[in-house]
C-alpha cells in the first residue's frame, strides 16, 4: 500500500471539485422545487444563490455562476487550510 501521508490538496482541484458539487446540488434542488413546489426540502438551498423565481433564466444564471464562485473560494480556502494543518501535523 502506498504511503500518502505526504500528500497535499491542490487548491485548484478543490476549487473545481467543490464548484461542480455546488452546481449539481443547485440543479437538483431547483428541479425538485420545480417538480414538487410544495416540498420545502430545497427552497432554502436555491435561495442561497438567488432571490429570483426558480423558473426564471436569471435564477439559473445566478445559481450556476454563484455556485462556481462560492465553490472556487471555499474549495481554495479549504485546501490551503488543510495543507497548513497537515504540514504541522507531521
Amino acid at each position: 500500500m502506498a504511503d500518502h501521508s505526504h500528500e497535499t490538496l491542490s487548491p485548484t482541484a478543490a476549487a473545481v471539485g467543490l464548484s461542480v458539487a455546488l452546481i449539481v446540488l443547485f440543479v437538483v434542488c431547483a428541479l425538485a422545487r420545480i417538480l414538487a413546489p410544495g416540498l420545502q426540502a430545497s427552497h432554502a438551498w436555491v435561495g442561497l444563490f438567488t432571490t429570483a423565481p426558480v423558473l426564471s433564466l436569471r435564477a439559473w444564471i445566478e445559481g450556476l455562476v454563484f455556485s462556481v464562485v462560492f465553490g472556487a473560494i471555499a474549495g481554495s480556502i479549504f485546501a490551503l487550510a488543510y495543507n497548513a494543518v497537515i504540514g504541522r501535523a507531521r
